[in-house]
Order: C-alpha cells, then structure tokens, then sequence
C-alpha cells in the first residue's frame, strides 16, 4: 500500500474470528443426521464468503433436493452454543487493532451474514467496543458479495471515497466484491491460499500481526 488508508474494512467470518471452521462443523453434523454425507472440505468450498441462503440453495441444487424442515433453525441455535463455549479472536487482531486507533484509522466489519450475527460475534469475542457500532451487512444492499454493492455502501455511509478504503478478506467472493468496487484488498491467508486469491491480483498474507505495516502504520 502507498498510502494509510482512512478507513479499514473487515470482512467478519474467517477474518476476524474463525467462525467458519465451527459453522462448517455445526452443518456437517446436521446433513449427516439427515442422512446427507459431504466433506468438511466440500462444505467450505460451498460456503466460503457467500450468503446463508445461497450456501444452502448451492446444497440444495447440488444435492437435487430440499433440505429437510427446520435444519436452518436448528444450525442457528447450535451455531450460537458453539460460538459461545469456543470462539475467539484471530490471533494479533488486538494488537492490530489497537495500532489502528493510535493512527487513527477507522475499523468497520461488512460481511454478508446478518448484522445480528457480526454483533454477536463481536461481542463473544470481546471487540464489539473497537468496532463502536460500525457494522455493515448485505441486508442492506440489494446484492450481497461477489457483487460490490455492500462495499460500495460501506464506502458511501462512511462518506470516504473507496480509493480511500482497504478490505480485508480471505474469500473469493469477498474479495470479487472489493475488486468491482475498485476498494483495494488484501487477503488475509493463515493457512494458505486456499481459495487462490493471488489468482485474483491481490496480495495476500498470514498473520494480523502483518497488517499494520502492510497498511503503512509502523
């Protein structure tokens, strides 16, 4: 990066705590008492970085069949208990954050699960006062991630140009949405570049203890 950004746009599953490692854990479970067998494997590479209901309409359409009744509900209840009993913040994300406020640098999270969840995830995670509120979901744009419109918004409510803005993501589809928005983006990679986002024309990296000097903060 040139230049400090104003602004730092968090994506929130995979980025900020590793809620997807347990959610994909949660439906596994669920599928396979349905008598439904897919890979963990399989199941991230459905739903990395899309939307809950575009995870299970790609199951569904996959699977060439309705899930039974009830499964979503369930996932949500179970998710939460798991969220509660062992999730924590990516490793660094504190510190990282804390040299954000010395720079004055403002944090938001845009993601494409529900404003309801980021919120919860924040506060089981002890960092809903960094973020002081500034939580953007996909329910609010008309399309969610590949597309640009959240970040987009993001840029817009925050009343800085996107130029301005660095996206922190670590899916495909997150960091498509960056791309078309034309909001540089970095790809946050712990355990390799799975998803390929080099691929993607984006530098990537491994520890959040890296990002303030990625970001021009030392």
């Amino acid at each position: 990066m040139n230049n400090s950004p104003e602004i730092v746009i968090f994506d929130c599953d995979g980025v900020l705590a590793d809620t997807e490692a347990l959610d994909i854990q949660v439906v596994s479970t669920l599928l396979e008492e349905a008598g439904i067998h897919l890979s963990l494997k399989d199941l991230a590479r459905r739903g990395s970085g899309l939307t809950d209901d575009a995870m299970w309409a790609l199951i569904e359409e996959e699977l060439g069949h309705a899930l039974p009744k009830g499964i979503r509900e369930h996932r949500e209840s179970l998710l939460m208990e798991a969220f509660q009993q062992s999730l924590k913040p990516t490793a660094g994300l504190k510190d990282a954050l804390h040299q954000f406020a010395s720079s004055n640098v403002t944090i938001c999270v845009a993601s494409n699960g529900s404003a309801e969840k980021v919120t919860s995830v924040l506060d089981i995670i002890g960092l809903a006062a960094p973020f002081g509120g500034r939580i953007f979901s996909a329910d609010q744009v008309p399309r969610a991630k590949p597309h640009p419109d959240l970040y987009l918004f993001v840029a817009h409510q925050m009343k800085i140009p996107p130029s301005q803005c660095v996206v922190i993501e670590d899916s495909r589809a997150g960091v498509q949405a960056a791309l078309a928005a034309r909001i540089p983006v970095l790809g946050f990679c712990p355990n390799g570049d799975a998803q390929d986002l080099k691929a993607l024309g984006v530098e990537t990296f491994k520890h959040m203890n890296a990002l303030p000097t990625l970001l021009g903060l030392d």
